[in-house]
């Protein structure tokens, strides 16, 4: 199983566990999920809203009808917070999946596949038979084991961390198709693809002098690339869906699942062009990454159209589909 946004991984495994229930519509939201742009011009891939997860929360209630209940009080003390995480974990009823986010980094013994300092991430937790020691499933890393307790709570009182959910498995059910079919219209926006958008926005900016570090500044304002470009894996996932309900070729399956590993590799090498500018200062190497960004737009438009052809097959038995905004490039939706 694709793993691309640590919350979503998270309470996907609820899902899983369920009988009957198909998560793979969930990941509609992953292609483009939200995450930030600074004032700086540096890209963010944790930014406010990834604290409190409101899209994602709402939609899996909508979807699988179990609500996401924040646990964690952005208005209160963070030692508060952590007394209460170490309550919920000890005293954790049957069913009863808790979140936390922590900052990986400081957690060394486990692989930082990114190398970010600091590092955003949910995992989930539950106690051991001993005290001291804490068992952490992490399913967006397909890692589960017993760390020590002080250590992960060292992680969760990091200043670049706050956050925590509660997700009770009892009332999980299968998603019916009306909803899947609202979800995937809000999810999709075609031909608007938000991250390459936001990439070339960031080179620009640098090269013009609106950034603050200038052309040398694109190495840390693009940083954070790889943690964004595997979201992009969720199109396998929309991809599986329709193709299963469909029963549609499964070679041509497989070459679209190798189009969306090419868009993935393909931001790699954005960021290592936009690297090689950046060393150089030679603004002659503009024009390349610009170029390789507008590839990525027209590969990724040739991904979403077939999955909006897909998605109006499928459709096709069912009473006014709900369309999917086209938005032109001048921004007017249709």
């Amino acid at each position: 199983m694709i793993r691309v946004h640590c919350f979503v991984s998270c309470v996907c495994e609820a899902l899983k566990r369920a009988p009957g229930v198909d998560q793979r519509p969930y990941y509609f939201g992953v292609w483009d999920a939200p995450f930030d742009v600074t004032s700086r011009f540096e890209l963010s891939y944790h930014g406010e809203a990834g604290y409190q997860q409101a899209f994602f929360r709402e939609w899996y209630e909508r979807l699988y009808g179990a609500r996401i209940r924040q646990w964690y009080d952005h208005d209160a003390p963070r030692e508060e917070n952590v007394r209460r995480l170490e309550r919920l974990v000890v005293d954790r009823p049957a069913g009863r999946n808790i979140l936390v986010m922590l900052d990986l980094f400081r957690l060394p013994e486990r692989e930082n596949k990114f190398n970010q300092n600091p590092f955003p991430h949910i995992v989930m937790l539950q106690a051991t038979a001993d005290p001291e020691q804490w068992r952490m499933q992490d399913p967006d890393f397909r890692w589960e084991g017993k760390l020590s307790k002080a250590r992960i709570l060292d992680a969760v009182r990091s200043p670049a961390v706050a956050g925590g959910f509660l997700l009770d498995e009892g009332a999980l059910r299968p998603a019916e198709d009306a909803v899947v079919r609202q979800y995937f219209a809000t999810c999709m926006s075609y031909p608007h693809n938000p991250f390459t958008h936001a990439l070339r926005g960031i080179v620009q900016a640098h090269l013009d002098g609106r950034a603050p570090g200038g052309v040398p500044g694109l190495n840390q304002a693009l940083r954070q690339i790889p943690v964004l470009a595997i979201r992009k894996y969720a199109y396998e996932h929309g991809f599986a869906f329709f193709w299963r309900a469909l029963a549609l070729d499964v070679p041509e399956f497989e070459r679209w699942c190798d189009e969306v590993d090419e868009l993935v590799k393909g931001f790699t090498a954005v960021q290592y062009r936009a690297m090689k500018l950046a060393i150089s200062g030679d603004f002659s190497l503009a024009t390349g990454v610009m170029e390789l960004l507008d590839q990525q737009d027209a590969r990724e438009r040739r991904i979403k159209q077939r999955l909006l052809e897909a998605y109006d097959e499928w459709c096709s038995d069912l009473d006014a589909p709900v369309r999917p905004l086209r938005v032109n490039p001048n921004g007017v939706v249709s």
